[in-house]
């Protein structure tokens, strides 16, 4: 029996092509096609598509590249959707077309006829041969054409066992690779250096950070414009979730417990608001109360932000992470009432203003037409 593709109910026909796969992005009529007749559809139903609140227009394929492992041709798509309410966004899509019987997934874009071969297209991170093909890419350090696949100094395991995804795809989509790493596929881009990528090799080549997960690899694309990170590969950290749920359900025991142990918050020992205490000195109310290992975990949360920021700030020779010196300018700023309009502090002399810095690498450009 032949098993139902999701997405497939969508379409009555498969959708005939004159034009073959090797070609396909190449053509004008089957961009076009793809843009308004297939992927208008699908898209939508994408939990990594952020355009659901917006009524979509139109969507344009802006740049397109081929990659080819020993079996199959791939595309990596960089999608342009337009809304209505005059304002677009920037995709990231890898595209694969295979015959029935080499799919990998159940999950398809469209079934099509490409040329004189029949099949589908599919979200390729769906398919094992191209997980394969990215993974021995960062791997070797791959070029080819205007992508550049990048190895970390860290990343010595370059034989590739599994791969498969992480949990339910959100905004981005992540892959398990030897149930050892992580590779991080950015679904909505910008023409910027990513500060995920960035801040991570930074930290782990630049400073040799211990406490953040490694960076092993990324892939970018190098546009006249500038780059667009497309994938960031990092060690896979064992966890049991991410410290803002931890924190919220540590929040609704502490304040489960003024019930639970019958305590009255006016019974409390009033310790002024950002006193410095050690644990020692903290009253044992208060220990008894929301319990010490809150108290610890807190310390070590701090302990390890700081050791961030120290490792952000330590290299001279990277001005976007340079720290701005803190003078007098500053403190008149930071005294002023909230209503009264202040100058923006002034840089010495030679110094690159600190807006600028912070965010060179976070400037959101129009990606260009082919």
């Amino acid at each position: 029996m032949k098993e139902a593709k999701i997405n497939e109910d969508a379409f009555v026909n498969p959708f005939v092509f004159k034009t073959d796969w090797q070609t396909a992005f190449a053509d004008d009529e089957f961009r076009k096609v793809f843009c308004s007749d297939i992927l208008e559809e699908y898209i939508l139903n994408k939990r990594w598509y952020g355009g659901k609140a917006s009524t979509l227009k139109y969507i344009e394929v802006i740049d397109w590249f081929r990659i080819k492992s020993e079996k199959n041709t791939y595309y990596g798509v960089l999608l342009e959707v337009n809304f209505k309410e005059a304002f677009y966004q920037h995709y990231f899509m890898p595209v694969a077309f295979m015959a029935e019987e080499e799919l990998d997934t159940n999950t398809i874009i469209a079934p099509v006829k490409m040329g004189k071969q029949d099949g589908f297209l599919i979200d390729a991170l769906h398919q094992e041969d191209f997980r394969k093909l990215l993974f021995d890419k960062i791997a070797g350090s791959d070029k080819e054409d205007k992508v550049r696949f990048h190895r970390g100094k860290k990343l010595k395991d370059r034989e590739y066992r599994s791969s498969r995804f992480m949990g339910v795809e959100q905004s981005n989509t992540s892959i398990i690779y030897n149930d050892a790493f992580v590779l991080k596929i950015f679904r909505r881009i910008y023409i910027s250096t990513n500060p995920d990528y960035e801040i991570s090799r930074f930290l782990t080549e630049r400073m040799d950070f211990k406490s953040s997960p490694a960076y092993l690899g990324s892939i970018n694309v190098t546009l006249s414009e500038g780059d667009i990170t497309l994938g960031l590969m990092q060690d896979l950290v064992p966890n049991q979730g991410d410290a803002w749920r931890f924190m919220l359900e540590e929040t609704d025991r502490i304040f489960d417990n003024l019930k639970n142990k019958k305590i009255k918050i006016k019974d409390l020992p009033d310790v002024p608001l950002f006193t410095r205490l050690k644990l020692n000195e903290v009253p044992h109310e208060i220990i008894d109360w929301a319990g010490l290992s809150i108290f610890q975990r807190i310390r070590t949360l701090a302990t390890r932000t700081a050791e961030m920021h120290i490792a952000l700030g330590s290299d001279i020779h990277d001005t976007a992470f340079t720290p701005t010196t803190y003078n007098g300018d500053y403190t008149v700023w930071l005294k002023k009432p909230p209503d009264v309009p202040v100058p923006e502090p002034v840089e010495h002399p030679g110094k690159q203003p600190a807006q600028t810095r912070r965010t060179r690498t976070r400037t959101r450009q129009p990606l260009p037409r082919p």
